[in-house]
């Protein structure tokens, strides 16, 4: 269970440079094809952070298509991580902590955020057995550093509704959508970042689903993927996921081009959901990581949806398989 007080620092006295404290907060308005990304990620032991703001109009393989972009990785850390204000003119604060937030944004370029955020359900630790059923039993996310040392880390994930304006370029934007947001602490060697699928889909304030998959591309099909933990919001009460999984997912590049998935809740509920993409735009969250950072399209049945899609590549997992020297053949599509 997530306690307020763990929306501010929880690192240990003994952390290092590889601690880190992030927020990951979605904006999106479906209906005008805008999916806004703010990220935070701070190394309290050193005392500064990074900030990244994007907003995405349009589907692309390339960052120079987005609608806006502000990323300055050398930054003071604040005081207190539950009133975040930053230099680029972002600020985040707990209203109601861990479920509620206001975060506001006066970038350049007239670009703004203004929304507050509303948590629809208790934080969902994946270290809980009482919410994810494979607490405890599957390597976490983010990855020990050495894996068979475990730390303090933690990560909580977050189905919520985000109210108030986002202005592109002048362009004002009413925002009222669903999404799925994140707060992790803990030790983090971006040179490690797992490949991973980080999936959203949401139906309505009755209906909204969050997965996180482990993904090795050198597999074939739905052996490629696992499920370790996530849950569905249905009809306001959470049933965390089991480990049953049914995965596959297609690729132009590096870009998700499809995606499909079948997965059961704690009461043997199944769910069967497919996605194509909407709108998205490669995100780098470290400079050793790559994340094609879509909205997707997703049906459920006859319902319609939409949903943020993470498919997370670690860099150096990438070279092995495709760096080349000068007179190595150049792949036109990598799947």
């Amino acid at each position: 269970m997530i306690k307020p007080e763990q929306i501010d620092y929880q690192n240990p006295p003994d952390a290092d440079y590889n601690w880190v404290e992030t927020y990951l907060i979605p904006i999106v308005i479906p209906k005008e094809h805008i999916y806004a990304l703010v990220y935070v990620c701070a190394r309290p032991a050193m005392g500064v952070m990074s900030n990244q703001v994007m907003v995405c109009g349009a589907l692309s393989d390339n960052r120079s298509d987005l609608l806006h972009y502000n990323d300055n990785q050398h930054l003071p850390a604040p005081e207190k991580f539950s009133e975040l204000t930053s230099p680029i003119g972002l600020s985040i604060r707990a209203t109601r902590a861990p479920r509620d937030f206001r975060i506001d944004y006066q970038g350049f370029d007239g670009t703004e955020i203004h929304v507050d955020w509303e948590g629809l359900m208790e934080p969902f630790d994946i270290h809980d057995p009482k919410h994810s059923p494979q607490a405890g039993k599957v390597e976490d996310m983010h990855a020990d550093i050495d894996a068979r040392k475990k730390h303090q880390a933690g990560h909580f994930d977050l189905t919520g509704r985000a109210r108030g304006t986002l202005t592109v370029r002048g362009r004002t934007f009413d925002v009222d959508s669903i999404e799925r947001m994140d707060h992790s602490w803990g030790p983090r060697d971006p040179m490690v970042i797992k490949n991973m699928y980080i999936v959203s889909a949401t139906f309505g304030e009755d209906l909204a689903f969050h997965m996180i998959c482990p993904w090795n591309p050198d597999l074939k099909g739905s052996g490629q993927f696992q499920l370790t933990h996530g849950y569905v919001l249905d009809k306001g009460e959470v049933y965390g996921l089991t480990s049953e999984l049914e995965m596959t997912s297609t690729h132009h590049g590096l870009m998700c081009a499809g995606l499909q998935m079948t997965v059961t809740d704690t009461r043997g509920k199944r769910f069967h959901l497919r996605a194509t993409p909407d709108i998205g735009a490669p995100w780098m969250p470290y400079p050793s990581a790559i994340t094609f950072n879509s909205m997707m399209s997703w049906s459920y049945g006859d319902r319609q949806g939409y949903g943020v899609v993470l498919p997370n590549y670690n860099l150096p997992y990438l070279n092995q398989r495709r760096g080349r020297f000068y007179d190595d053949p150049a792949p036109s599509v990598w799947v």
